[in-house]
């Protein structure tokens, strides 16, 4: 009897951390990306700028390169304004990784990223970027968690971008939320970037966006 109910709730776990989270901005509207990995090839559209991307077992595996002496980074392009954006990851041995987007091109002066969730094993944070072009322009923290992020562990980050409005959510943690007024531009599609060593490889897996009504 016993048996019996550890292996249901083990179901029941497993079907609720698969779940989509729900936003709090707004409602999902069209669904503008569902990429599962399954492939043995790294998806068209899923581009490397430095670092290493590749596909096994069914998740999409990034890493920094030291040669390349740059933070390990890669995008997809998707036209997007007020939006959902879902990932499952897996930190691994990695230092760092980030999810955000920049401004798309004429959207704002600046130069460089608009925002970003970052996530440590030690906790996450919400930035805004500073402005490359301007050497007194500092990045900004908006919120921040000390918690700690199991590097074995897979967890399911949703970030959401609704006008001047970002979340960033965590199923299990307390959610990071930040206004600015350059946060509602346009944006050209998803940034990704993480930090280690070689063959420090982050896991991602589940990719899905929304358009936010």
């Amino acid at each position: 009897m016993k048996l019996s109910r550890l292996f249901l709730l083990l179901a029941v776990t497993t079907i609720t951390n698969a779940a989509d989270l729900t936003p709090t901005l707004g409602t999902l509207g069209d669904k503008l990306l569902d990429e599962t990995f399954s492939g043995s090839e790294v998806p068209n559209g899923w581009n490397a700028n430095t670092g290493t991307l590749r596909v096994a077992d069914g998740v999409l595996l990034a890493a920094e390169k030291s040669s390349d002496m740059h933070i390990g980074a890669f995008r997809f392009r998707l036209p997007i304004q007020d939006c959902a954006v879902q990932i499952d990851f897996k930190l691994g041995d990695a230092r760092i990784i980030n999810l955000g987007f920049d401004p798309a091109p004429g959207e704002l002066k600046k130069k460089g990223h608009l925002l970003s969730v970052t996530i440590s094993k030690a906790g996450w944070s919400l930035i805004e970027h500073n402005d490359k072009a301007d050497p007194n322009s500092k990045t900004k923290v908006h919120a921040k968690a000390e918690t700690a992020f199991d590097p074995a562990t897979t967890y399911t980050l949703m970030l959401e971008c609704k006008g001047d409005n970002v979340v960033a959510q965590i199923a299990g943690k307390e959610p990071l939320k930040a206004t600015a007024p350059d946060f509602h531009v346009k944006k050209p599609g998803l940034v990704f970037r993480m930090g280690g060593k070689d063959g420090q490889e982050v896991a991602f897996d589940n990719a899905k966006v929304w358009a936010l009504k």
